[in-house]
């Protein structure tokens, strides 16, 4: 059993607990002692940073899905598990960040062009 953690049933008494009556004292283990958050803890994105793992799926996704048969939609649901609009919005923010750019050059070139295009016809 880990240490720290109490057994479901209640156990026999140790000696040292019948001589004198009560419990031992557990010594104090400190704040190093204390139960660690999974994974790091979340800080805002430097736009300097490596992309993450989703982030190199839907560019790479970008690259491609002209090849797959189907509606684009559907098939962002089913390779991403995102809703269009959500797939669009990290697309767009994608689109202005410097990894991005460094990792599938074309397919960013591409996506700037088409939205400067929206810009200036508006």
């Amino acid at each position: 059993m880990p240490p720290g953690q109490r057994p479901a049933h209640s156990t026999a008494r140790t000696r040292l607990e019948d001589e004198e009556g009560a419990a031992p004292q557990r010594p104090f283990r400190g704040p190093e002692a204390a139960p660690r958050q999974s994974g790091p803890p979340r800080t805002p994105r430097d736009p300097e940073t490596k992309l993450s793992a989703m982030e190199s799926r839907i560019l790479e996704f970008e690259a491609r899905w002209w090849r797959a048969s189907g509606a684009k939609t559907q098939a962002i649901a089913d390779e991403l598990e995102l809703t269009p609009e959500r797939y669009y919005q990290h697309l767009a923010r994608l689109i202005d960040h410097p990894e991005a750019a460094a990792e599938q050059p074309a397919v960013v070139r591409r996506l700037r062009a088409a939205r400067d295009e929206r810009r200036a016809a508006r």
